[in-house]
């Protein structure tokens, strides 16, 4: 701890002199405390340095993250970010593809990330899987949806498996709505539960659904508004409410959250006719010459 403060300071007086060239004098310092065996602390020293001084001197850090590249993996990832900052796609490949060879899960998340982001996809999986392999969840979901999205069922289930035991809520809800869609709705519910644990929102929607498919409307009533009370605006909650206070004969409730929905999309047509069914069912002709018109659009 001492060694450092030590380094720390001499950086500070470094930096406070008003004269010279700060680079050449970072160069001096870097060469005077790293010698030709660095020691690891010695290498910590020069990640720590870059990092005190990347807010305010980026090139001078890029100096510390260079001398520290050569030993360790951080280096070259503090190195990688430097060049995405400046949006130099060029180095920022070369300095991650380091970093992530060295295996540094961070690099690997970014350099498959970069790659999914221009349709360099067999490069995005293999950088993905090596992150995710070292338990990095976002890798987890991209590899996922890039299995979905080439219609891999069986990679993309396995996936967001591994994310959702590694306690990522979007994927236990994924495959809640996954066997959803299978008609597995046990299992779907289980999943959505342990999203729900986790306070993600548009489980206590999906939740809501399986228990309104089910009949119980009271515990239906339950989940949507918990949904609301977790600040889900959606004009899917509010006409989901509406149409289950329909389907439990509150039509005065009904017809206040079909409304809400409505002032979301006012010419969504399903809400519309949705509005109109409850209304005959209240023998309410307000404005209703509207709903008939927007019900029955092409």
């Amino acid at each position: 701890m001492k060694k450092i403060f030590i380094l720390v300071m001499s950086l500070f007086l470094i930096l406070g002199c008003g004269s010279g060239n700060t680079s050449d004098k970072v160069e001096e310092h870097i060469k005077k405390n790293l010698g030709d065996n660095p020691t690891k602390q010695q290498i910590e020293d020069l990640l720590i340095s870059g990092q005190i001084i990347y807010g305010s001197r980026p090139e001078e850090a890029k100096k510390y993250f260079e001398a520290a590249a050569k030993y360790d993996p951080r280096g070259a990832y503090a190195l990688s970010d430097y060049y995405l900052e400046k949006e130099d796609y060029e180095n920022f490949e070369k300095w991650a593809k380091q970093a992530a060879e060295g295996g540094d899960s961070r690099a690997q998340f970014n350099l498959g990330y970069y790659y999914d982001e221009n349709s360099r996809l067999e490069e995005a999986k293999k950088w993905y899987i090596k992150a995710g392999e070292q338990g990095n969840v976002g890798a987890m979901l991209n590899l996922a949806l890039i299995h979905g999205n080439e219609n891999n069922k069986k990679e993309e289930e396995a996936w967001y498996l591994k994310a959702a035991e590694a306690g990522s809520a979007q994927a236990q809800f994924n495959l809640g709505v996954i066997d959803k869609n299978k008609k597995e709705y046990r299992k779907a519910e289980e999943w959505y539960l342990k999203a729900a644990n986790q306070n993600y929102v548009p489980a206590y929607k999906a939740i809501g659904a399986l228990y309104s498919k089910k009949k119980d409307y009271k515990e239906a009533e339950k989940w949507y508004l918990k949904a609301l009370e977790m600040g889900d605006q959606s004009k899917e909650i509010y006409n989901n409410i509406g149409i289950l206070y329909s389907k439990m004969n509150e039509f005065e409730k009904s017809l206040y959250f079909l409304e809400k929905a409505l002032k979301k999309e006012p010419d969504n047509k399903m809400i519309n006719c949705n509005i109109l069914e409850v209304k005959k069912k209240l023998q309410n002709s307000n404005d209703v010459d509207i709903y008939i018109e927007k019900c029955n659009m092409d």
